[in-house]
């Protein structure tokens, strides 16, 4: 099965609700099937259940079988129901 690893953000008004647009933070880092029909597209739903739409993809594959799924750098924000799935 294909991986596709998406950032889940939240978005945050600047503290005045001034002019600016909103800042992104990485709220999670999940992991979802590719989509059978749309190559590199994820599936509607992560592993964890979660919608994927509004995710954003990580450009990242594992180097192989038993490398980690998601980027050291994004290994906070790992999504412990998605990272569950995998290990079944």
């Amino acid at each position: 099965m294909a991986i596709i690893v998406l950032q889940e953000l939240d978005k945050q008004m600047p503290p005045d609700f001034g002019p600016g647009a909103a800042a992104s933070f990485i709220a999670a880092v999940h992991a979802a099937p590719a989509d059978p029909d749309v190559p590199g597209d994820p599936d509607d739903r992560t592993l964890c259940g979660r919608p994927t739409l509004g995710m954003e993809p990580v450009p990242y594959e594992p180097a192989g079988p038993g490398a980690p799924w998601l980027p050291p750098k994004l290994r906070r924000w790992e999504c412990p129901d998605c990272a569950a799935a995998l290990r079944t």
